[in-house]
């Protein structure tokens, strides 16, 4: 899948955060209209697209559709790689690009000032920018739009309409809040520093690593989102890690756990802070199915018995790991398995869909982890470090 990139063009660095496709609901939407998302000095601009506003411009239009479709197949991840030219990963980077360019203008009138947190300068190692997680999830926003005359576009900033988009935010069960709190402390998203270890990661991606002053001493953490929408997901992935802060699991057990609750004053939750592990790998240190560097044996032995052995452990406590799967096993610097996403779910292809939440699902899962790992033609990823 293509992944949003910064952009430098002219006068301004910025960074496409992500695109959303309409899907016509009865509301007047069209469903070739899509919005992009991009972000510049700190501020999100969202920028409205639609055929209809390039009826007179053929070339516009044509690049658009293009784009639109390359859009539609990264989001199921095609399967032609050799599509050239009209493959996601050609079309979307210089899709993007453009779309800077022409917004240009509007980004240096309305976001013409860096605020420090966002300083390319300050941002760069060594230097002293300290951007914090509400400046992600609150930013200042703008609503533009794209029209086109005689293959011409035309950017356009809307200025007094507000953003389409929710604040990523969710209520949860006040019973489930006020238990989680004798566990685990809750943050404002504004003590949450965020972290990046490439500057131009802090101009379009959503962070992941961020640091808090957890009583006196500076601790790393992995931020999860769930976006307004995804208050059934957040529920129960809070229910399953209360289960596992309630249990007899073992500290050393290698399971990445609920740490913290990112929560503004009135109950509504951000995310969660959960267990940091520090990789070196490629993929952000999952272990996949398919690779590109084959994995010495005996590395794949330690990591199928750890998966087992960590299993084990979960079960002997009373906790489900549940949709267990390789793409939910990770792998720190000490080439160790830790076992991630326990919020729940299921994977076709990897258990029984009658066995889903039970502890057989995970005993299924456990062994399809095994054989792929016991495989000669099993290659996860390279075992260089990224830069």
């Amino acid at each position: 899948m293509a992944s949003p990139a910064a952009i430098k063009t002219g006068r301004v660095v910025a960074g496409v955060k992500s695109t959303h496709i309409n899907h016509s609901d009865g509301d007047g939407g069209g469903d070739d209209d899509c919005t992009i998302n991009v972000r510049c000095n700190g501020r999100d601009f969202h920028i409205d697209m639609s055929p209809f506003f390039f009826s007179n411009s053929p070339s516009i239009d044509s690049r658009y559709r293009k784009f639109l479709a390359a859009a539609r197949d990264d989001a199921h991840e095609p399967e032609d790689e050799e599509d050239g030219a009209n493959h996601p990963d050609f079309v979307l980077p210089e899709f993007h690009a453009w779309i800077i360019a022409v917004f240009e203008s509007v980004f240096l009138q309305a976001a013409s000032d860096i605020p420090p947190s966002f300083d390319p300068e300050k941002l760069a190692p060594g230097g002293d920018a300290k951007p914090f997680l509400s400046e992600y999830l609150f930013p200042e926003e703008y609503r533009c739009r794209l029209e086109a005359e005689n293959d011409t576009p035309i950017p356009i900033l809307m200025l007094g309409e507000e953003s389409p988009f929710p604040q990523p935010l969710n209520h949860v069960y006040p019973d489930l809040a006020q238990e989680l709190r004798q566990y685990v402390a809750f943050f404002d998203p504004s003590a949450v520093e965020v972290s990046f270890k490439d500057p131009a990661q802090a101009v379009c991606d959503m962070p992941t690593c961020v640091v808090v002053d957890d009583a006196g001493l500076r601790t790393t953490y992995f931020f999860k989102g769930f976006g307004v929408e995804g208050i059934m997901s957040l529920e129960n992935e809070l229910e399953n890690h209360l289960r596992i802060l309630k249990s007899t699991l073992p500290h050393e057990a290698r399971v990445v756990r609920l740490c913290r609750v990112v929560a503004l004053q009135d109950g509504q939750v951000a995310g969660l802070l959960l267990t940091h592990v520090d990789h070196r790998r490629r993929n952000g240190g999952v272990l996949f199915e398919d690779g590109v560097v084959g994995t010495p044996v005996p590395l794949r032995q330690r990591w199928a018995r750890q998966v087992r052995e960590t299993v084990e452990q979960l079960h002997r406590a009373g906790i489900i790991w549940g949709d267990a799967r390789i793409g939910n096993v990770m792998v720190d610097r000490n080439d160790d398995a830790w076992l991630v996403g326990l919020g729940g779910g299921y994977t076709k292809g990897w258990a029984d869909e009658d066995k889903a939440g039970t502890m057989e699902e995970d005993l299924q899962g456990v062994a399809k982890i095994v054989e792929l790992l016991s495989s000669e033609d099993y290659e996860p990823y390279s075992d260089e470090e990224e830069g």
